[in-house]
């Protein structure tokens, strides 16, 4: 009886370590995303600054400025929209994972509670 429920409270655990899997790989993939986009964006500006401190037009100035500008919009947005896409990737993992806990949880507590009735049972007629 003892060894069923340790083996519940393992088998309860499961759901708890899948999500806690699932956590980690996505603070892992959010945290190369910015690293990775944060890198990019640095050689980028670098890039810019020297390219505008070697232009001497200021209306091709002006452009390039408007150009780099819309670049960078567009990466954030792309970034974000990435983000977005493994959050909502991971909470439909999330989902999955208690979905499937929650009737394996059930069908074991109500196996050992079957098991405990017949124990109960036996225990009672031996004792009558």
């Amino acid at each position: 009886m003892y060894e069923d429920f340790m083996k519940l409270a393992q088998d309860s655990l499961k759901p708890a370590m899948k999500l806690a899997e699932n956590n980690t790989a996505l603070a892992v993939k959010l945290m190369q995303s910015q690293a990775d986009n944060a890198a990019e964006l640095m050689q980028n500006n670098l890039a810019h600054v020297q390219a505008l401190v070697e232009t001497k037009d200021l209306n091709e100035v002006v452009e390039m400025q408007q150009k780099y500008v819309e670049a960078l919009n567009e990466k954030l947005v792309t970034a974000a929209r990435e983000n977005s896409a493994a959050i909502e990737a991971a909470v439909s993992e999330a989902g999955k994972i208690f979905e499937g806990s929650l009737a394996d949880v059930q069908a074991q507590a109500k196996k050992t509670v079957e098991k405990i009735e017949k124990e109960m049972s036996k225990t009672g007629k031996k004792a009558a």
